[in-house]
């Protein structure tokens, strides 16, 4: 099957950013669109449920749920990198990025136990290298993404 329309990295990278917790990332390689569908709208589909009996503004979803499901060509892919996107992992390694020995410990200081994630936040703000760190973190989540594609034979476009 010929893949027609590449994938927006953007799309996929802002995937990963939402993390919906109990929703499932598909793409559609003919079309190039990312479908984010909930574990409820799979569920309804499954169970072959009357799409009468949802809203309105979920039965679009449901019928592509369906889609998916009866899917026997391959044209959808399930998007799992979501699921081993460390964010943790990419803060770590931000820091041994940072040139200010003093910022590097004060932030490997926050990251540790409980809370880690808020104190880093905090943290970077204080030490004023918060818009660095979002730059890093989506180049690296680009990083994955891209290559993700290629181990998935993915057309994609930046």
């Amino acid at each position: 099957m010929k893949r027609k329309q590449p994938i927006k990295i953007d799309d996929l990278v802002n995937e990963i950013e939402l993390h919906i917790d109990d929703s499932f990332t598909f793409i559609n390689t003919k079309t190039g669109e990312v479908i984010t569908l909930m574990r409820e709208e799979i569920g309804a589909a499954e169970d072959e449920k009357p799409i009468e009996k949802f809203p309105e503004w979920q039965r679009e979803n449901i019928e592509k749920a369906i889609s998916i499901i009866e899917d026997e060509d391959g044209v959808y892919v399930d998007f799992t990198l979501r699921n081993n996107f460390n964010e943790y992992e990419i803060m770590e390694d931000f820091i041994v990025s940072l040139n200010n020995q003093n910022v590097r410990e004060k932030l490997y200081e926050a990251i540790q136990g409980r809370g880690a994630f808020r104190r880093f936040k905090d943290k970077i703000i204080e030490f004023g290298v918060d818009k660095q760190w979002y730059k890093y973190k989506e180049n690296k989540t680009k990083e994955l993404v891209i290559e993700w594609c290629k181990e998935h034979n993915i057309e994609f476009q930046d």
